[in-house]
């Protein structure tokens, strides 16, 4: 059999073909397309979107598309898990590379390069049961980020699930309060940092969202917020419970 490698990821289209598991000059009866594309993505995490296809009589095609790093969480062992924005892991490192965002708050039971993170621990008696509820929150914060083209978001702190926080460019903590209305939440915050960039492209200070469908914007001297204190001196401790309404001010609703 041939092979064609169409697409562009940062691997050769010899390594793409090799980490198919397909070799050449072999029939394509006996060739299992979905085992193959799944070694791909495996072995070469940096590839997206794999897709394999027979050209009869003896040909296949390889088509595919590159990912790129997105986000960080930390491990056990200390270090960090570089993942995409649909949370497969990419590679290890021991520290954070600029513009990742971090997510803090769990640690996942399992973190194999070219595949998905888990925190759900399964086992034979709860295989078919087991909820990874945390990889659900995680993810409807990612997707909802991606989803509003929320760009410099520093952290993602899930730490307290009834006090779910991000920051932005080191600067505004958004506060979301617990899991309800994320998408919601996430992108009212949105039009709340655009409004207020117009005002001031470098004050400080907090959104709160915890009320769904309405927004608070406290302004703040970076110095007396918490979070970004924390984060900005990498001691990382529970934040401190949001305002009350009545000492912010309302600055947008749905």
């Amino acid at each position: 059999k041939s092979f064609t490698v169409e697409g562009i990821a940062p691997y050769t289209a010899e390594e793409v073909i090799a980490a198919s598991g397909m070799e050449q000059g072999k029939s394509l009866v006996f060739a299992d397309l979905d085992e193959a594309t799944a070694s791909i993505e495996k072995k070469l995490p940096y590839t997206d979107n794999v897709r394999i296809t027979k050209k009869l009589p003896s040909g296949i095609i390889i088509r595919l598309e590159s990912t790129e790093k997105a986000f960080a969480i930390s491990l056990s062992n200390g270090t960090y898990a570089l993942l995409d924005s649909n949370l497969k892991v990419l590679e290890y490192s021991a520290e954070v590379p600029d513009n990742i965002t971090l997510i803090k708050g769990a640690v996942p039971v399992k973190a194999e390069t070219g595949e998905y993170l888990s925190f759900a621990q399964e086992t034979k008696e709860n295989k078919d049961e087991t909820k990874d509820k945390t990889l659900e929150l995680i993810l409807s914060l990612t997707t909802a980020v991606a989803e509003n083209e929320m760009k410099d978001i520093n952290l993602i702190d899930i730490t307290s699930r009834s006090n779910i926080y991000m920051i932005y460019q080191g600067r505004i903590v958004l506060n979301l309060g617990d899991s309800s209305e994320i998408p919601g939440k996430i992108s009212l915050g949105q039009r709340v940092i655009v409004e207020e960039n117009m005002l001031s492209p470098t004050q400080s200070g907090t959104i709160n969202l915890t009320v769904p469908k309405k927004a608070y914007f406290n302004p703040s001297d970076p110095d007396d917020i918490k979070e970004l204190v924390i984060y900005n001196g990498g001691e990382w401790e529970e934040p401190e419970a949001p305002q009350s309404e009545t000492e912010e001010t309302a600055v947008a609703e749905e």
